[in-house]
């Protein structure tokens, strides 16, 4: 009886849930003990359970991102000469979003400083200075031309060995990709090395699954730590109900001016008859917070609109692998914010390398709830602030909130993207004498009625 009760309560769709009571503890905790002063060794001890979770997702954050690319990349090793067509026109249409995403994002958060103040940064455990002193990273003493130099060094490092303990993951990025593609030149030769590389994959995938059943502790412990270490608690709160605001109005424009901006331009259609059709997924986005499984109500949603049912199964769930753009505008702002609140200056290099490990970071990231916590840890370790990563207590408090709509914009970028590379196959179709009823994409042919 017991085990049924076990495993009733602790399925993982329960996991949210978990999670919120595991952030109400630790406000509590913190909260109640705050007055206390409590001393150094006492803080260390209620924040030590999640400093073991955070120190488990820095352990796989290296493998994560290296066999989530490669397999990422091996994806495409079935695709014929059609599919590497739409594969080469969403990968394109992809990136451009996320790096409009990103940069809203960074734009946003430079303009409404949501970590002004320092509310984190602290001469100690239980004593704080008066005046926060700002501080700079190694980067901001460079110029900004050998910062930006610095951004192709880094993409080739020397020693792929020590660039992945340097956690220079550009570099590890970069190698990736490239032997990734290389392994698909090899033909049937390559392919047991791929099929390994595969199944590694997947049991990583299950190890990150495993440290994500865990968060409420780790949550609860990390966010009392924080509320205890904190030099000012109610400038800590308003800076967090700051950093929520910039998130949420990040998401507002990149979802209602930016996407349709690119329906608009590069597919000539209605954005708002767009977002009509798929409204049921982004309310199922919103719902479960996960992409993953709001993929099949998006896919209908698609063939609803009109999409060729080939260019629907192909463009969505590709998307759903590797779009985020709700998460690299997400991960710039946070990074970004953490540094505010530690009155830390960035180089305009150091923001360029923001932007590009944040929409890689967002690339790997998996399509569950919560998983940009894993992919956070590389833009912190990328800009050789690890001191800092224990602060994703904070956000994860209030990151169940921005997630579900974090997950939205992720679907609806899908969508419009779905829609722009069929309204662009359909073009490239009629422009090469095919009938519309038919087309080929690799090696299956789909028939379809005119309405698509």
């Amino acid at each position: 009886m017991l085990q049924h009760i076990f495993k009733a309560c602790f399925r993982r769709e329960f996991l949210l849930w978990w999670t919120l009571f595991g952030v109400a503890v630790g406000i509590a905790l913190g909260g109640g003990l705050y007055n206390l002063n409590c001393s150094a060794l006492v803080i260390e001890l209620i924040g030590y359970p999640g400093e073991l979770m955070i120190r488990a997702l820095e352990e796989l954050v290296l493998p994560l991102v290296m066999l989530a690319l490669m397999n990422g990349v091996f994806s495409l090793r079935n695709t014929g000469s059609g599919t590497g067509r739409i594969t080469r026109w969403s990968l394109l249409y992809y990136l451009l979003s996320m790096f409009l995403a990103a940069g809203l994002g960074i734009s946003l958060v430079y303009i409404i400083r949501p970590g002004r103040g320092s509310p984190l940064d602290s001469s100690g455990i239980s004593s704080c200075l008066a005046t926060n002193s700002t501080s700079t990273t190694d980067d901001a003493a460079d110029s900004t031309i050998e910062s930006l130099l610095n951004i192709g060094r880094n993409a080739i490092p020397t020693n792929i060995v020590s660039a992945a303990a340097s956690s220079n993951f550009l570099g590890i990025v970069t190698f990736s990709v490239i032997f990734a593609f290389t392994l698909l030149t090899l033909g049937d030769r390559g392919e047991l090395v791929i099929q390994l590389i595969e199944v590694i994959n997947e049991a990583i995938m299950k190890l990150v699954f495993a440290i994500i059943l865990v968060t409420p502790v780790g949550v609860a412990s990390l966010v009392a730590n924080t509320i205890l270490s904190a030099c000012n608690i109610l400038l800590l709160l308003k800076s967090l109900g700051l950093y929520m605001v910039t998130v949420v109005v990040g998401l507002f424009i990149h979802t209602f001016i930016i996407l349709p901006l690119t329906v608009v331009i590069l597919s000539r259609q209605n954005p708002v008859h767009v977002f009509r059709s798929f409204l049921p997924a982004l309310i199922m986005a919103i719902s479960t917070s996960s992409s993953a499984a709001t993929m099949p109500l998006t896919m209908q949603c698609g063939e609803d609109y009109g999409c060729e049912r080939s260019i629907v199964q192909f463009v969505i769930p590709f998307g759903t692998n590797i779009n985020r753009d709700g998460t690299a505008l997400y991960e710039a702002i946070a990074v970004i914010f953490i540094c505010q609140a530690h009155g830390v200056n960035l180089s305009v290099g150091s923001v360029i390398v923001i932007v590009l490990n944040a929409t890689i970071a967002a690339i790997g990231t998996a399509s569950i709830p919560n998983a940009a916590l894993v992919s956070f840890v590389t833009i912190l370790q990328a800009l050789s602030l690890t001191q800092y990563i224990s602060d994703i207590s904070i956000l994860f408090a209030v990151d169940w909130v921005l997630g579900m709509f974090r997950t939205a914009v992720n679907v609806w970028g899908d969508a419009c993207a779905c829609v722009i590379i069929d309204a662009w196959n359909k073009h490239h179709s009629r422009m090469n004498g095919f009938p519309r009823h038919t087309r080929q994409i690799g090696h299956t042919k789909m028939l379809h009625d005119e309405d698509g």
